[in-house]
């Protein structure tokens, strides 16, 4: 068991020994500074169950090894979820850009359909109707809401052919 005084005697005579060994670890000493703290944090925390055997030097260095190795392969984590977030972010930002830029074009692309065409096309697919409904709504027959349907689709897939590949 440790008490106040064997805890502070420890701290003085091998803090900054623990200090230069962390360095060697970390390669920043800001960064080595914040292992130490936490090794001494936890052996003061753990005070109770710890029982120093060896060489108190060697436990040190052992916890030091081991805590500067722990924060490393956190940061490793948190510096990989940080990039894989800020490469979401630019890829749904493109995604959006691309979206506008081909709604864009399909407006203009429908503007070149014969009006018929687009006016089945536009009830077929914006305002969700079934052929049969289609051909009531205008008036035609099925057959003639399929071929309509057909021409619309032949002419925006040559109309959009340079956007689709962006998305299929």
């Amino acid at each position: 068991m440790l008490d106040l005084a064997a805890f502070e005697r420890l701290f003085r005579e091998h803090h900054s020994h623990c200090l230069a060994f962390a360095v060697h670890y970390t390669g920043d000493p800001w960064e080595a500074e914040e292992v130490v703290q936490l090794v001494f944090s936890q052996l003061w925390e753990k005070r109770e169950q710890i029982r120093i055997s060896g060489s108190e030097r060697s436990y040190l260095f052992t916890s030091i090894r081991n805590m500067a190795i722990s924060q490393w392969r956190k940061q490793q984590v948190r510096t990989e979820k940080e990039t894989s977030f800020g490469r979401m972010q630019e890829d749904s930002v493109q995604l959006s850009v691309q979206a506008r830029e081909l709604e864009g074009r399909l407006e203009q692309a429908l503007g070149k359909l014969p009006e018929r065409c687009r006016e089945v096309f536009v009830l077929s697919r914006k305002e969700q109707l079934k052929y049969a409904e289609i051909a009531t709504v205008m008036n035609i027959s099925v057959k003639t809401v399929e071929n309509q349907m057909g021409k619309a689709l032949k002419i925006l897939h040559e109309e959009l052919r340079d956007y689709l590949h962006l998305f299929f």
